[in-house]
């Protein structure tokens, strides 16, 4: 999953190393988008997303690549914890517009949602008062 796990690798000396998954997690939490969001916005389902974050697949590398731009980071930090980690940097960069655009929906989705909800349980209540 999200899990540290130690390395093999001659180069980190033993240092704790976070799996792809682990790191595809951290960048998209670091970015601040939710998974619902940053699936829609890279045209995949939520559970695919899901499954990479959780290591029980992983992305193609045209994905992998449209994910590291999405959220700031470079690809090389995907796959081997180098370059760019997207900390310091706008994680929606060229991106912004869609993204404001998608939250924009989803708030008046919300909105109908919540007008549909209000109609129910003002009904409901109607219901209640003549029993």
């Amino acid at each position: 999953m999200h899990n540290d796990k130690k390395s093999d690798n001659i180069l980190t000396a033993g240092v704790e190393e976070m799996t792809l998954g682990g790191r595809i997690y951290a960048s998209r939490q670091n970015a601040g988008l939710s998974l619902n969001l940053a699936a829609r916005l890279l045209g995949v389902k939520s559970s695919t997303l899901k499954s990479w974050e959780n290591d029980r697949s992983e992305p193609r590398v045209n994905k992998l690549v449209a994910l590291a731009g999405l959220l700031g980071v470079s690809p090389t930090h995907f796959l081997a914890e180098e370059g760019n980690d997207g900390v310091d940097v706008s994680a929606m960069k060229g991106r912004r517009d869609k993204v404001v655009e998608m939250l924009k929906e989803e708030m008046s989705h919300a909105r109908e949602q919540k007008k549909q909800l209000n109609q129910r349980l003002s009904k409901i209540n109607d219901l209640i008062q003549k029993l």
